[in-house]
């Protein structure tokens, strides 16, 4: 009978030189190359390296019309309540975007950001998970370079409203009379930071605006003046023709309810940044 150990013993060492083999393959393989994720915005489909980047974002129409803009019972600068006419404009359906403001930025036709952080994040402007959500840390110097980069502008206060409430309606949140919730705005007791831009459709606005309500506070175009409702044109009002502030609409993640309401006004100086307010722009109209 033929002796099998000669076999058994090439079996085995041939089993060594192989698994030999292999460690020696993985150890000297090549490591992988990472390549850093696109800043390409997922909602909107804009952004410095998407592949097709669309030239018009996302936006939504605003029919010519007249509406009550103001409030009885808000606070003294939201009285008294007047009816504007207003002509027609397209808007942004969702706030600037961290990817869109980026390509501002590469263009140079816009300033960076002042912080590259936001309330929870240490990088948010440049971290792709960021992308497609508001752009904060700009001034109102920065949001209007934007939308001229853009092909429009900062919307008036006028515009605004109108594009929040309808004109249908005095509608005292963009969804309508139902008190806020988290489902239908980024507001105090939500997410404690800024969120995904377009992620509340029971919150939009009659024309399909999103976000009015909550995530940050958006710079308009206008001059702050307590008392000018008194004494506003009644077609396509701009605002004072001076100032020291400028005006802000629509609330932010860390406001209260009544903060989020259509008729609602803040201002803050123009140079003024902060990790709670944004922008968004409009596009013809009575410019």
């Amino acid at each position: 009978m033929r002796s099998t150990l000669p076999l058994l013993a090439i079996a085995a060492v041939s089993v060594v030189f192989g698994t030999a083999m292999v460690r020696h393959r993985q150890a000297t393989a090549a490591p992988p190359t990472t390549k850093p994720a696109p800043i390409c915005d997922a909602v909107t489909g804009y952004g410095p390296t998407c592949a097709v980047p669309p030239l018009n974002p996302a936006r939504v129409k605003v029919p010519a019309g007249a509406f009550s803009m103001g409030s009885t019972g808000g606070a003294k600068d939201e009285a008294p309540v007047h009816t504007v006419k207003g002509a027609a404009f397209e808007m942004d359906r969702y706030e600037v975007t961290n990817a869109r403001f980026a390509a501002c930025v590469k263009a140079g036709s816009c300033a960076p950001p002042s912080l590259s952080s936001s309330k929870l994040r240490a990088h948010y402007h440049d971290d792709p998970k960021f992308a497609d959500y508001p752009v904060i840390f700009v001034s109102w110097e920065q949001a209007s370079s934007y939308c001229k980069f853009a092909g429009g502008r900062l919307p008036s206060e006028a515009e605004w409203e109108r594009a929040a409430r309808g004109t249908d309606a005095p509608r005292t949140f963009p969804w309508g009379e139902s008190a806020p919730d988290c489902k239908k705005a980024n507001f105090a007791g939500c997410v404690g930071d800024t969120d995904r831009v377009g992620m509340r459709e029971a919150g939009a606005s009659p024309y399909g605006a999103m976000d009015m309500a909550g995530n940050v506070w958006e710079w308009t175009a206008d001059w702050y003046d307590s008392k000018y409702y008194a004494h506003s044109p009644s077609v396509d009002p701009k605002g004072p023709e001076t100032g020291t502030l400028k005006v802000m609409r629509g609330g932010c993640w860390v406001s209260g309810a009544d903060s989020l309401r259509t008729t609602c006004r803040k201002a803050e100086l123009p140079k003024s940044w902060a990790p709670n307010v944004g922008f968004r722009c409009v596009y013809g109209g009575a410019s």
